[in-house]
């Protein structure tokens, strides 16, 4: 195996090798499937509120078991959020984007065919376990793929895929939704709308894990495991993909150190049992070192506008389709009245048989499209704004106008009103949540930031969770008091942002490992 070597002649920094590759073919090819990657997370997240209110009558759901399925999504989310990270270092990013996205179309169609409540809770568990390895891994992995010149610009434009999955999955539910389908199967479940719906969604999951095995594993991963052959080759093959030349023309013969990193004798007889405890070692440590000065209460505050932001974006974001459904069908039944979310509430609980009519309205998509296509263009201009101003005052405002638009919406009397300030809460929401998390990257130390980017998730998760559990079981009664509470919370989460450190102080607590070290955490930093 080769080494990282410092030598003069034909040797290059992991960057500039990056960048000797070109941007071709190769490159294409790696942000179209990471893209559909990201479609993919956006599909599973946003996939509850589309497919359990239209399975309701089926299922005999109330409000209280939706928001429970939705809670089992984020909960697998919550639980995997440390996984993936440690799977990946031990055995590569590529293996675990294949695993994760095989086995999650897999249970996406299983749930489609599931007859029972209990087993769908079940499933719908494993599917936010299971994306959770593509929501942590595809960014590091995507990135560590492209030039330094274009790194910021093609993350960036690759994360608005998330954005537009959600743009999407309103149009494929108003094309699915509405058919009429309803075979009965021996008896033991009914092939209807919704279970085609999710068929639909996973097939293509399956095909993009699939996409992932013709892919090569990180480069940077092999060089800050020390496999700097196998880095190098990777190399000159997106080389040889990008400019038509023979890989062998790779001007790169080996790779320099970046860092004092001891290489030799990497490869032992360790066993894996031994390194996932030294690993967990690490993580431990690390995460105690997050609750220590000086990075104590920069831990605390970029954590707590996490769970602020993700309390909003995953509670009432999620309920927001059944809200529009709400308002479109009591102005079905009163076409020359208004109402209120707080009288909205009780609508249609009181009459067992009609709430369990299905219902489906084009006007219910066109709102659900609206929004997406507001979160897509303010996430295009928070793109560009990034650049321009501080990120942190982007991330204030959104908070901002994301808790006083969720606040609004207790006073809204009609379905064009909800609608504007849906949209305003939808977007800020998303570019909120986009740009929180690079905040943390930012303020702390190289060292530690893989392990706070992922503390910071598991935060957001946790919210999410409870926020989901809160609307769950006071939407039919008390749906009011939940909005307010999320605007509450949300703006909270905006004025917190005035405490961020304004510079990176924080850097302080120990230096960079490695320019060329794994993203996430990297098995070489615990030799």
């Amino acid at each position: 195996m080769g080494k990282l070597d410092s030598g003069p002649l034909g040797g290059a920094t992991f960057d500039d090798a990056v960048r000797l590759t070109g941007f071709g073919r190769f490159h294409y090819e790696s942000i179209l499937v990471c893209s559909l990657c990201v479609l993919i997370i956006g599909f599973q997240n946003g996939l509850s509120a589309y497919v359990f209110p239209a399975a309701q009558c089926e299922l005999h759901l109330t409000s209280y078991e939706i928001g429970l399925l939705n809670v089992a999504f984020l909960a697998g989310g919550t639980v995997s959020c440390f996984f993936w990270g440690i799977l990946a270092d031990l055995y590569g990013r590529r293996k675990v984007l294949i695993g994760t996205h095989l086995a999650n179309g897999s249970v996406t169609i299983l749930c489609a065919l599931s007859p029972y409540t209990t087993s769908i809770v079940l499933c719908r568990f494993l599917n936010g376990f299971l994306i959770g390895g593509p929501g942590s891994i595809i960014f590091p992995y995507f990135a560590e793929f492209q030039p330094p010149k274009f790194r910021n610009k093609t993350s960036c434009y690759c994360g608005l895929f998330f954005t537009l999955s959600w743009l999407i999955l309103p149009l494929l539910a108003h094309l699915i939704l509405p058919l009429s389908i309803s075979y009965n199967l021996g008896g033991v479940f009914v092939v209807s709308p919704w279970r085609l719906f999710m068929v639909v969604i996973g097939i293509p999951e399956i095909l993009v894990g699939l996409w992932f095995v013709r892919m090569p594993e990180s480069p940077k991963y092999y060089a800050a495991v020390g496999k700097v052959d196998k880095s190098l080759g990777i190399l000159k093959k997106m080389y040889a993909a990008n400019t038509g030349r023979n890989k062998d023309d790779f001007p790169v013969k080996y790779l320099k150190s970046e860092s004092k990193i001891q290489t030799t004798n990497y490869e032992n007889n360790i066993s894996c049992e031994r390194k996932v405890i030294r690993i967990l070692k690490t993580v431990l440590s690390q995460i105690k070192s997050l609750y220590q000065p000086p990075l104590r209460f920069t831990t605390v505050l970029m954590c707590s506008i996490m769970f602020t932001n993700m309390f909003g974006m995953f509670g009432l974001g999620m309920w927001l389709p059944e809200l529009f459904v709400r308002f479109e069908r009591y102005q079905a039944l009163h076409p020359d009245s208004t109402i209120s979310v707080k009288e909205l509430a009780s609508l249609f609980t009181e009459d067992a048989s009609e709430a369990c009519q299905s219902f489906f309205d084009n006007a219910v998509i066109n709102n659900t499209v609206a929004m997406g296509v507001t979160s897509l263009v303010f996430n295009f201009a928070s793109c560009i704004a990034v650049g321009l101003v501080n990120i942190r005052s982007v991330t204030m405002v959104a908070l901002v106008l994301g808790g006083g638009s969720a606040g609004s919406i207790y006073w809204m009397t009609s379905s064009v009103q909800n609608l504007i300030v849906s949209c305003i809460f939808q977007a800020t929401m998303i570019t909120a949540n986009m740009t929180i998390a690079g905040i943390g990257v930012e303020l702390f130390p190289t060292t530690v930031n893989g392990i706070a980017v992922c503390l910071i998730l598991f935060s957001g998760r946790i919210g999410a969770v409870l926020s989901n559990i809160l609307f769950g079981y006071l939407v039919d009664s008390y749906c009011g008091v939940a909005v307010l509470v999320v605007s509450v919370v949300v703006f909270l989460g905006g004025l917190l942002c005035l405490f961020i450190p304004s510079d990176n102080n924080n850097r302080g607590l120990a230096s960079e490992s490695s320019n060329v070290g794994v993203s996430v955490i990297s098995d070489r930093q615990f030799r």
